[in-house]
């Protein structure tokens, strides 16, 4: 046994919600640890633009009509309330306040968007530093001005120290078991431990057992390096309950997406979409909602699917430019479509990494986009039933020209499929990792199996992320890190506040 450590709150993970509960709590004088197994702070969360807010003065001033009461209603709608309402209306109530005291740190927002047509306009977008376009990472400029206000307000950031247990002593938190950066195991005391850890999106055996995805065949999610599942190992062996989690679900075309982006783009526009079967099943015109399609997809044979095109289609595009533009990858025309078929084909790389790195290798060898002179050379490269393609493509032709009585999908987006070369991409589910897992209560307070809680143990961030039963809400985009953060900054003024009280 090494050195003691003590401090009155330990929290454990140093990424979006770890790096806020610990400003959080240093702002109510407490002396505050953080326990980071690698070495910057931040985590998954440096990867994204923005968070979440509603009723902040960037929506009133950009006349957005959308209230703290739509956004509830949105939201509890959506779950069918099978979600904690008090923590998801502290949440909603906070959001708008949260985005004031970021900006008390020097970060600052460009403005309030939308992620796609049909969302809420409620993702503030941080701005970098001499530019006021969204940029990709642009919330890692967030996550440094936390940790540079975290270390002034005396928070002892402790990196590539790694948390191995919760230490409970007659039913209350009395520290935490680690292995610091040499190597030794360490006791540090504590009053009270907030776990934000994110969840098990990097870890495939959980992934397997609790979701019933098989990593890299059926699932091509992003693994967030270290995103293991320990916290909520550490959570359930320290007498938490169990919430069922999620996967945080969209849909991705491996070794294509964030790579080849005009490719990936043009291939996710509105247009035919089948299964192996050769059938439909799916209104394409709400492909840009990626967690509805990530959820179509998942139900089909083999969980896979195509969209394709051809050449009259791409005509099209060519004349008139992209049916969606995504604000993140702001691809507007077709403009690159030939280069890029050009060097995937060739197995070549494209000119943007972004998010690439997180593709493992075998998604860069496993083709995802085929080119074909007739419906029976795609139906042998894809594996597509031939005899029910054709009469696909041939009642899709026909709905161009009247309307489509199967999923009634707009006209304006009904484009047939007139020769030439085909194009088809296959797609496969994806995601941003876990969601879920530990029961809390609307303070953060981590409840065991009968929902009484556990005195001086918090959860926050994505291991507690329970509140979109069953699919990510897309329509409010920037969820995820704001509730990481919201629930961060919640779970550090509530665990200062347990330790001032007589419970304590």
């Amino acid at each position: 046994m090494g050195t003691m450590l003590e401090a009155d709150v330990i929290v454990i993970g140093g990424g979006a919600s770890g790096i806020t509960a610990a400003v959080a709590a240093a702002e109510k004088d407490a002396s505050v640890i953080v326990l980071e197994k690698g070495s910057t702070t931040g985590g998954a969360a440096n990867m994204g633009m923005g968070i979440f807010a509603v009723e902040s003065k960037y929506q009133k001033a950009q006349l957005v009509d959308f209230t703290k009461e739509d956004a509830f209603n949105l939201l509890m709608n959506y779950t069918h309330w099978r979600v904690d309402a008090r923590l998801v209306r502290k949440y909603m109530e906070q959001s708008s306040n949260t985005i004031d005291w970021l900006e008390t740190m020097g970060i600052e927002f460009l403005g309030a968007y939308k992620y796609f047509e049909k969302s809420t306009q409620t993702w503030h977008v941080v701005k970098t530093r001499g530019s006021n376009a969204p940029a990709e990472r642009a919330a890692s400029n967030m996550f440094r001005a936390l940790t540079e206000r975290a270390e002034e307000l005396g928070v002892q950031i402790k990196y590539n120290t790694k948390a191995t247990n919760i230490l409970m002593k007659s039913g209350y938190v009395a520290g935490v078991e680690l292995v610091d950066e040499t190597g030794e195991t360490v006791m540090a005391e504590c009053n009270a431990v907030i776990v934000a850890t994110g969840g098990f999106g990097d870890n495939p055996q959980m992934i397997h057992d609790i979701l019933g995805y098989d990593w890299g065949k059926d699932l091509h999610s992003f693994r967030i390096p270290g995103v293991q599942g320990e916290g909520l190992r550490m959570l359930w062996e320290a007498g938490a309950g169990r919430t069922a989690p999620t996967m945080e679900l969209t849909y991705t075309t491996p070794g294509v997406t964030d790579i080849f982006k005009t490719l990936s783009e043009t291939m996710r526009q509105p247009n035919l979409m089948v299964n192996l079967d050769g059938y439909r099943f799916y209104n394409e015109e709400i492909m840009s909602n990626t967690v509805y399609t990530g959820n179509a997809i998942s139900l089909q044979r083999e969980r896979m699917a195509f969209t394709i095109i051809d050449d009259s289609i791409l005509d099209t595009y060519r004349k008139t430019g992209l049916d969606y533009v995504t604000v993140h990858h702001n691809i507007k025309t077709v403009d690159k479509w030939d280069k890029e078929i050009d060097s995937y084909l060739s197995g070549g790389q494209s000119e943007t990494a972004g998010l690439a790195e997180l593709h493992n290798e075998n998604q860069k060898h496993q083709q995802n986009v085929y080119v074909a002179d007739t419906l029976e050379e795609l139906s042998e490269l894809t594996g597509i039933n031939l005899k029910n393609l054709k009469e696909t493509i041939e009642e899709y032709n026909k709905a161009c020209n009247e309307s489509d009585q199967m999923f009634f999908k707009k006209q304006k987006y009904m484009k047939p499929l007139g020769g030439g070369k085909y194009y088809a991409a296959r797609h496969y589910p994806a995601g941003y990792g876990s969601l879920g897992g530990v029961r809390t209560n609307d303070k953060m307070e981590v409840l065991d199996p009968s929902s009484i809680k556990i005195p001086g143990l918090y959860a926050s961030g994505t291991d507690a992320c329970n509140i979109y039963g069953d699919s990510y809400c897309f329509f409010l985009p920037g969820n995820t890190m704001s509730f990481a953060v919201n629930s961060g900054r919640m779970a550090g003024y509530n665990a200062v506040d347990y330790m001032d009280s007589d419970e304590f």
